[in-house]
Parts: C-alpha cells; structure tokens; sequence
C-alpha cells in the first residue's frame, strides 16, 4: 500500500509525486503555516523563537561600541610601539 500522492503541477509541468499530507498536498507544495495573524500569537512566536538576543538593538550597538573601543587600543598601541633597528 502507498501513500497517496502530491500530484501538485510542477514548473515542468508533471505532476509532484512526493507523499502527501492530511490536506492532500505535500510538504513542499503546501500545508505549511503562514504565521500567526493575531498580536497574541505574533508575541508568542516572537517569544519562544528568542534564545539569545544576539541581534537585538542593544546587543548590536554594545558590540558596536567595544569594537570601536578596541580600534581605538590598537591604533594607540601601534602608534606608540616602535621596532628595534635591525643589526
């Protein structure tokens, strides 16, 4: 026994013969959510898919600044560091 069929027109113009899902399409065709339409559900994604807080405004402009703040250190240090002459 198989499972039934996609059959979802391809851009070759064959039928998709991938498995289909419960609403008779198949994972790539169709079936997959659109996100959430209320605030309720905007805040609750936006919530559950936060794990570090890498990107947020904060993150960027603390980072941001350190790395100006090293720019600046390695600027000095090399403006002041003089070589040794050569023998």
């Amino acid at each position: 026994m198989t499972a039934p069929r996609c059959e979802a027109k391809t851009r070759r113009g064959t039928l998709c013969q991938c498995p289909a899902m419960a609403n008779g399409r198949c994972r790539l065709h169709g079936g997959l959510s659109t996100g959430p339409k209320t605030w309720e559900g905007i805040e609750r994604i936006q919530a559950a898919t936060t794990i570090h807080g890498r990107y947020r405004k904060m993150a960027i402009a603390s980072r941001r600044r350190v790395r100006g703040q090293v720019r600046w250190a390695l600027a000095v240090l090399r403006a002041t560091h003089k070589k040794p002459p050569r023998v």
